[in-house]
């Protein structure tokens, strides 16, 4: 019988680090198993008694996926009563997105240092920690005193069975494009014209999207579409600052599934523009993205890369 994986607490089974790190697993032979904590996360060992994890097969390995500090605690009580092993996949530090991303803290008010404090237990608490850079690692090992030797950087990727390469269900015939009329072919021959550009993903201020508003500026004269598909926070201001550009549109929401029709249907497609330590540290989900669907992507110099990625 295989190896078998548990998945602990309150996260999203469909966000794309996690739905990679199950598809992961299932790839080496493991079974993937779930506890969704519903009650409250600082107790869910005590809800596991309660709802009979006890019952079910005993996993080989505990899982606490990404951004699920708050329920570290409980997992590892549980497993290591039970001599098991805990992994955790924070991919953030919540300490960092306060006071360095976001900037709602000082390092030396008083909220920031009990956060930073309750952080350096959490993180020592698992068996191993995974980061999506070396540079996380790095940060990891320098603020929040983790030991090198439980940490490991397990790059991001992004779910191949949903990203590839979309065709092009254009057909051709005698080396020109069949159009029902005209006035499509017309229509397609502007688009074909227009050079295409996306952002796609979420509003923050680790993607520098006022930077892709400013860059829509400068080509206001130019043949270049600039596309917005995504949500966030800071959605409205982007909108705001872009305000009066025909070149730029903001594009409505679609189903996870198609977001590859969408970057498949633009040239170039932009991925990190912060200007934030966070932004030098990390890959964007984007890149591996778009990477999967083949389509060039631009990004900021990041140290966050492997050496072989900047040459």
């Amino acid at each position: 019988m295989g190896k078998r994986v548990l998945f602990w607490g309150r996260f999203d089974h469909g966000y794309s680090k996690t739905r990679v790190n199950a598809a992961a697993f299932r790839a080496l032979g493991w079974e993937v198993d779930y506890f969704d904590v519903k009650w409250c996360c600082r107790l869910g060992d005590v809800e596991a008694f309660f709802r009979g994890l006890d019952r079910r097969p005993r996993p080989d390995l505990v899982l606490v996926p990404v951004c699920r500090q708050r329920d570290i605690a409980a997992a590892c009580r549980w497993a290591h009563r039970r001599g098991i092993k805990v992994l955790f996949d924070p991919m953030i530090s919540a300490w960092d997105k306060k006071v360095f991303e976001q900037k709602k803290w000082k390092p030396e008010e008083r909220r920031a240092k009990r956060l930073l404090a309750w952080e350096k237990k959490i993180m020592a608490m698992p068996d191993f920690i995974t980061w999506d850079t070396s540079c996380h690692v790095d940060f990891a090992a320098e603020y929040l005193d983790v030991p090198r030797e439980k940490m490991t950087p397990l790059f991001t990727g992004t779910d191949e069975e949903v990203f590839k390469p979309v065709e092009e269900e254009c057909k051709v015939e005698s080396g020109k494009c069949k159009a029902e009329s005209d006035a499509q072919l017309s229509t397609l021959n502007s688009q074909l014209s227009t050079f295409k550009v996306l952002y796609h993903g979420a509003y923050l201020p680790l993607h520098g999207t006022e930077v892709i508003v400013e860059a829509a500026r400068m080509t206001q004269g130019l043949p270049i579409q600039w596309d917005f598909l995504g949500w966030g926070a800071y959605k409205a201001s982007t909108e705001a600052k872009a305000a009066g550009l025909k070149n730029v549109r903001f594009l409505e929401k679609v189903p996870y599934v198609k977001v590859p029709e969408v970057i498949c249907a633009h040239d170039i497609v932009l991925g990190v523009f912060g200007t934030t330590a966070k932004a030098a540290r990390v890959i964007g989900n984007k890149v591996y993205e778009c990477m999967a669907c083949a389509r060039p992507t631009i990004n900021e110099f990041c140290t966050g890369y492997p050496p072989s990625a900047k040459e």
